[in-house]
């Protein structure tokens, strides 16, 4: 193998002196990466250690419950115990359990139409869940619930016959 000549360095002059660097690149290698490690630290202790969040202020005047569910379940009640509720599912059942003269039950729904729209909505929403339910063996029983909701539609007494209490003890 052939030995290869060093080069020699430059000869220096004496009117060079060695580059500075400069001030401002110094600190900017001097924060950057502290910069970056606070940012991380701060996002681990924002992820990992600080509190939970508090809820807010008005449900904790209220015992801690939501005013928001209370009313969504208020309107679901009022759904499932309207007149539109049990017309609908006199009409929706009438296919599989037989008819039944419904009339003081339309004119209570339509009412309840005129007045609250989406009333009318959840009740026929209601009323096809329920409706879904319903065997051969239940028709009797729906039959008698939509009877005496039609009673009580026609401004009549209790349907039925019944006073007080239904026989059987319930």
């Amino acid at each position: 193998m052939a030995k290869t000549k060093a080069k020699a360095a430059p000869a220096a002059t004496p009117g060079d002196a060695p580059k500075k660097r400069s001030k401002v690149k110094l600190l900017l290698f001097a924060l950057v990466p502290l910069l970056v490690l606070g940012g991380g630290g701060y996002g681990a202790w924002a992820y990992f250690l600080a509190p939970a969040p508090q809820p807010p202020a008005e449900a904790e005047g209220h015992g801690g419950v939501d005013p928001q569910k209370v009313a969504a379940l208020k309107a679901e009640a009022d759904a499932e115990t309207s007149a539109t509720y049990s017309f609908a599912l006199s009409q929706l059942l009438k296919s599989r359990c037989g008819g039944l003269e419904v009339a003081a039950l339309k004119q209570a729904s339509d009412a309840e139409a005129a007045h609250d729209g989406m009333l009318v909505s959840m009740s026929w929403q209601a009323a096809l869940r329920r409706a879904g339910t319903v065997t051969e063996a239940s028709c009797e029983r729906m039959l008698a619930e939509i009877d005496h909701a039609e009673v009580k539609a026609s401004g009549g007494g209790p349907a039925g016959g019944h006073d007080a209490k239904p026989k059987g003890g319930h």
